[in-house]
């Protein structure tokens, strides 16, 4: 009996917690369509109750969400892999011949100085997993918009009360990213590798936004309501998309080693092959210069490279990066890895603003990440790969984590 009663009191409870929680559901047939038709893509529209209520400059709202838009379609949300294989080459300063690199397996998104070698083909297939879900580490970001204090809103004569009442919005988004990626790389020469990265993405993004009204001393309530029948002040949207990435083509030449250091000069161009509308590309062709530098003293091989980015079409989202890390081979078949990643924005500051979010930016000047990973080798040249990628500060949009897990093979 007391069975009973309990289930029938928690039915009759959430019966009421779901009438009384009026939630509007959109649905999308690209990303960046959700974000643009929260609220019916018109802003925010209140109960008709003889006052027309103005909110916000006009495309306040609609404003911050293409620049919500605009900052997802700029992310790269997938890391590219290392180029370096199981097998790699450094010359033998004493001997002045290439030799194989013997110990470290080689770091897993950083690179090192070493070379793969002439006639070797390098390959892997990896799995990613980005998880999206904070903005300036802040998992929700609440928007104010006040009244218009024009007299085209609220005439001419002393101030009414209910022009003090402010529109809150609680936004909160989840992008859930993953990739199977396929990478190459040939060894042309034994100063020169060639390779592309070819991802294949999937995007399932989330917006919910609860929106209430603070009402102003003496402001009469009943002036500025949300009316169901109009628009609902909970707003939930789903949107999914598949299909190719960004294509990287890459290049790698070994420089003269000078110390005891291998050194190399990198390219990577990256091509729009992704769509742009479902944050699968970033629509833009992006070229990355990097120098790289590593030195293997017995098991332990640090490394360091530096970075230019350039986006054509893009110039103010131009980036330096830097990546440090090591390898650390703990057994002939266990490598461990941990780097820190890096990347610099000179013209960020004043990208993708917004009035509702104040000085608060979507996109970070200054973004820093760790690593921790290893690969472990199976017979032959083959071996496992696991990594995990978490920020390390929180500006601008970032994961909470990003999981690779993949194998990599010699030929």
């Amino acid at each position: 009996m007391r069975l009973r009663l309990l289930i029938g009191l928690s039915g009759l409870l959430l019966g009421s917690t779901i009438r009384a929680q009026q939630v509007t559901f959109q649905h999308s047939n690209t990303l960046s369509g959700l974000i643009s038709i929260l609220y019916g893509g018109d802003g925010i529209q209140l109960a008709n109750t003889g006052h027309q209520a103005h909110f916000g400059k006009t495309g306040d709202f609609q404003g911050f969400t293409q620049s919500l838009q605009s900052v997802l379609q700029s992310r790269s949300f997938i890391p590219v892999p290392s180029a370096v294989g199981l097998v790699s080459f450094h010359f033998n300063e004493a001997t002045g011949t290439y030799e194989r690199v013997e110990g470290s397996l080689g770091p897993i998104l950083a690179e090192r100085g070493s070379t793969t070698g002439k006639g070797n083909l390098n390959m892997s297939l990896t799995y990613t997993f980005a998880d999206y879900e904070t903005i300036a580490g802040k998992d929700t970001l609440e928007l104010i918009l006040h009244h218009c204090l024009t007299p085209d809103c609220i005439g001419t004569g002393a101030l009414p009360a209910f022009a003090n009442d402010t529109i809150h919005v609680q936004l909160h988004f989840r992008l859930k990213s993953q990739a199977l990626a396929f990478s190459a790389v040939y060894g042309v020469t034994n100063r020169l590798d060639v390779g592309v990265v070819v991802p294949y993405v999937r995007n399932d993004l989330q917006v919910f936004t609860h929106a209430f009204i603070v009402v102003a001393p003496g402001s009469d309530p009943a002036i500025h309501r949300f009316d169901p029948s109009v628009e609902t002040p909970d707003q939930f949207g789903t949107a999914t998309a598949v299909g190719i990435g960004d294509t990287v083509a890459r290049a790698k030449f070994r420089l003269k080693p000078y110390g005891g250091f291998d050194s190399a000069a990198m390219a990577d161009l990256t091509l729009p092959t992704g769509d742009k509308a479902n944050f699968l590309g970033n629509g833009t062709t992006k070229l990355r210069l990097a120098y790289i530098a590593s030195k293997t003293v017995k098991r332990f091989t640090p490394h360091v490279n530096f970075g230019y980015e350039a986006r054509f079409g893009e110039m103010d989202l131009n980036a330096f990066d830097y990546r440090v890390g090591a390898e650390i081979a703990t057994t002939p078949r266990l490598t461990l890895s941990t780097e820190m990643l890096g990347v610099v924005r000179p013209h960020a500051s004043g990208l993708f603003r917004s009035d509702l979010l104040g000085n608060q930016r979507l996109v970070g000047r200054s973004e820093i990440d760790g690593t921790l990973g290893g690969k472990w080798k199976l017979a032959g040249d083959r071996a496992l790969v696991l990594n995990l990628l978490f920020p390390m500060n929180t500006a601008g949009i970032r994961p909470t984590y990003v999981v690779t897990a993949g194998v990599q093979g010699t030929l």
